[in-house]
């Protein structure tokens, strides 16, 4: 069974190497709708962690943007998200990023 493609977001953070190429990572995050973003933790929680610090900036910045019931729909989505995952260093990372909302 062959795994679904990944998302443009974690294909572009995949081939990300230069400044340039990673400011364009942190510009498609910034402009990515916060439900997509949420959808796609899990794949982006196994990216470096330098990545994954530039995911956990833009999702808390997100966040403390949002409205109530937005605050509250993102931290249900990762906690769930975080139920779901193997006990790993991709979960760890996700509960780091649900750690920094409080």
């Amino acid at each position: 069974m062959a795994l679904p493609p990944a998302s443009s977001v974690v294909m572009k953070a995949i081939d990300a190497t230069t400044f340039t190429e990673m400011e364009g990572f942190v510009k498609d995050l910034e402009g990515r709708p916060i439900e997509r973003l949420l959808k796609d933790l899990p794949d982006l929680a196994s990216l470096p962690a330098t990545k994954v610090s530039l995911v956990s900036y833009v999702i808390t910045a997100k966040y403390r943007q949002a409205d109530p019931p937005t605050r509250t729909m993102i931290k249900e989505s990762m906690q769930a998200t975080l139920h779901r995952m193997s006990i790993d260093e991709r979960r760890d990372r996700v509960a780091q990023m649900l750690e920094r909302l409080r």
